[in-house]
């Protein structure tokens, strides 16, 4: 039998749930997609992408004969524009083996697939029992069992990865994955809503008065402001003058008109 906090939370989910098109397949491509397309982005605004890359490339073999550019171009307005260039060697790289990896350990060998998104990928297209610990289920396991371990720190993640590792109901991973997810964005979110919650009475932050502190995360530098200056350059009224980013930030590959940064001239391209 589940745990009782297991039962209580798949009930939830059970009437709760989102429903969203990549949990109606086991099609480890559409899984994979939405969790890579998902990473810092919204589902409100990932969903269109996703949708939009499933009809131009509907296939894993499809996405693997696309040219970068052609990605970067459907990836436009997502930003960490990386992430659509390690979509695309991955999709290669599973061409090449003919099919998809079946476990989190195999996964984790694809271009850009970390820890979670192999877990999510194992767990949903291919039933895994493994837990695949996105933000929401650090902040809803860490309040379940008030831990005060910071979560942004390998000694967290452990510790929360093996509470919630224990509680999983063996061939139910999908389900449980699933409802930890949505719980999390729901009703045990940022701000929490213990007075409406099914759990209230199983949880420890709740009890010990924490809720509100849950998690931990330690303290972060200030982010280091970059200051761009673009001049737009249009010759005959025909052609503007541009510049390929070269390798060495976030922007890496991108078209951009004439640039100055930090002191320095980017070289146009005519495109």
């Amino acid at each position: 039998m589940p745990h009782p906090i297991v039962s209580t939370l798949l009930a939830w989910y059970a009437h709760h749930g989102r429903d969203l098109p990549w949990r109606h397949t086991r099609d480890a491509y559409a899984v994979w997609l939405s969790e890579v397309i998902l990473q810092q982005t919204r589902v409100s605004q990932g969903m269109d992408y996703w949708h939009r890359f499933m009809q131009q490339w509907p296939t894993v073999e499809a996405l693997a004969a696309a040219t970068e550019d052609e990605v970067l171009r459907q990836w436009q307005g997502l930003g960490y524009y990386s992430r659509a260039r390690h979509l695309l060697t991955a999709a290669r790289q599973v061409k090449e083996r003919g099919a998809f990896p079946h476990t989190a350990e195999q996964l984790r060998q694809l271009k850009g697939v970390g820890p979670y998104t192999a877990a999510a990928v194992a767990s949903f297209a291919f039933g895994q029992d493994v837990v695949a610990m996105d933000g929401n289920v650090l902040r809803v396991v860490s309040r379940l069992f008030d831990i005060d371990t910071p979560i942004d720190t390998a000694k967290g993640q452990h510790e929360i990865h093996q509470l919630a590792q224990q509680l999983l109901p063996t061939g139910r991973s999908a389900d449980y994955n699933a409802a930890l997810m949505d719980f999390g964005a729901n009703m045990c979110a940022p701000t929490p809503r213990c007075n409406r919650c099914p759990l209230a009475a199983q949880c420890l932050a709740n009890a010990n008065g924490t809720a509100q502190q849950r998690p931990v995360k330690s303290k972060r530098s200030k982010p280091k402001e970059q200051h761009l200056l673009y001049i737009y350059m249009v010759w005959q009224g025909k052609y503007t003058a541009l510049r390929r980013r070269p390798a060495g930030d976030i922007w890496q590959g991108l078209w951009e008109p004439l640039c100055i940064e930090e002191g320095k001239v980017g070289r146009g391209e005519r495109r």
